[in-house]
């Protein structure tokens, strides 16, 4: 079973994704913010991470930056979920390590569809 970790600060997003992924089989983690997930992300290495960018304490930015510089976590797809809508922030999202992004509101299929794709793109990269 894929292990997805949503990292946002609104529990209304957790609850939302998890509601939508866990029918597809999916098991996931909904921490409350980066910190308590940060511990459980590098003892557990998730098969994705969905994120949100404003968060208190540590942005969802600097927390991409961290997976990418830890060998456990280095090749984990992470998903910007986001509020944030310009172009720029796209773009950010990519130089931080991002794989794909989504804005808030978002469509539950477009969501299924990208966890799907970016799930699909990590087992082809390590059967290789």
């Amino acid at each position: 079973m894929k292990k997805i970790m949503v990292i946002d600060d609104e529990p209304s997003v957790g609850e939302a994704v998890r509601d939508l992924l866990v029918p597809e089989g999916y098991e996931v983690a909904a921490p409350p913010d980066p910190q308590t997930a940060l511990p459980e992300l590098l003892r557990s290495t998730p098969d994705l991470v969905i994120l949100d960018v404003n968060m208190p304490g540590m942005s969802g930015w600097e927390l991409c930056s961290l997976l990418r510089r830890q060998t456990s976590t280095r090749t984990v797809p992470v998903l910007f979920l986001t509020g944030r809508q310009e172009v720029k922030d796209r773009i950010t999202a990519m130089q931080v390590g991002g794989s794909d992004y989504l804005s808030k509101p978002f469509a539950a299929e477009e969501l299924r569809q990208k966890v799907r794709s970016l799930l699909k793109k990590r087992s082809n990269t390590e059967e290789r």
